[in-house]
């Protein structure tokens, strides 16, 4: 006989095992006498699947009649993520990213984040990078502005690097993170300039990558919770509309689509499912840049040099 649960009250034990009972749920009072407790168990059926569905609904019956919270049940899918190795190119790049926040705090913080955003405010287009300096190109997917900032996005960098890395390999991982970054972060500066940092231009690039992936690769063992892509889609799409302030909206933009393009021609093959996703990225930029170009008056970082 299963265990429903326990408690010490046995008249609240009579009652449970009373509403169990007009439910069509049979169970008993087991009283272990050494410890004053009377445990609720299942009276099982011969039918197996029944008496899995029983417990279940018994065990939820006891725990909303004690008044007990619901247990936080976590997806599948994040279970067989969370079982992945650690990866070691994704280590690093969160130790590198913790510990360029943790030095922006320091006598060198202004100085730092000058040397890695793509340029400065001050400068004309690509300045630095013409005249040299080019990791200006990928670095600002290193510096994060805040706390909170640095906190979601290495949390989700972890998990999703670990994925990537474990299943397509050090090198490819490298290679994503350097293409959807440096996309992601000419895109931003082209339309809003230079003051912007952050890995999630990549974060979304990893979300589209694994989405698309998944969809064109039916085999493929791992995928994201309809809930969480939901949520980072919807994220997205409140953070466009500029109610919360200036945000990268276009290097999350750009980084979502780079990811789609990437799982879009992973593999040397064309057909009309890679096609709707190939055309969907490209709507979804065109949406993002029309967007992000209204919100500005039509008076993009990259026109304005020129006018």
């Amino acid at each position: 006989m299963q265990l429903i649960g326990e408690l010490k009250d046995q008249k609240m034990a009579l009652k449970i095992i009373e509403g169990l009972k007009q439910l069509g749920i049979f169970c008993e009072i087991h009283n272990l006498l050494e410890q004053e407790v009377y445990q609720i168990r299942l009276i099982e059926s011969a039918d197996i699947e029944g008496s899995a569905d029983q417990l279940k609904k018994a065990q939820d019956f006891f725990r909303v009649s004690m008044g007990f919270q619901k247990p936080i049940e976590i997806d599948q899918e994040w279970l067989k993520i969370k079982k992945i190795p650690r990866g070691q190119y994704t280590y690093v790049l969160v130790m590198i990213c913790i510990g360029l926040y943790l030095l922006s705090y320091s006598v060198l913080g202004d100085g730092l984040n000058n040397a890695l955003f793509i340029g400065r405010v001050d400068s004309s287009l690509f300045f630095e990078v013409l005249h040299g300096q080019i990791w200006r190109l990928i670095t600002p997917i290193l510096v994060h502005l805040s706390f909170l900032h640095i906190l979601f996005n290495m949390l989700w960098f972890k998990d999703l690097g670990y994925l990537i890395e474990f299943n397509f390999g050090k090198k490819f991982l490298l290679f994503f993170v350097l293409g959807t970054g440096l996309f992601s972060n000419i895109m931003q500066y082209l339309v809003s300039g230079p003051q912007f940092g952050g890995m999630s231009g990549v974060l979304y690039g990893m979300l589209g990558f694994i989405w698309v992936h998944k969809k064109l690769t039916l085999d493929f063992e791992y995928s994201l919770p309809r809930f969480d892509m939901g949520m980072m889609i919807g994220w997205f799409f409140i953070c466009l509309t500029g109610f919360l302030g200036p945000i990268a909206n276009t290097a999350h933009g750009s980084g979502l689509v780079a990811g789609i393009m990437a799982a879009v021609f992973y593999q040397f093959k064309w057909d009309k499912l890679r096609g709707k996703y190939f055309s969907l990225g490209i709507f979804f930029l065109i949406f993002t840049l029309a967007v992000e170009g209204y919100k500005l008056g039509g008076r993009y970082y990259m026109i304005l040099w020129y006018q």
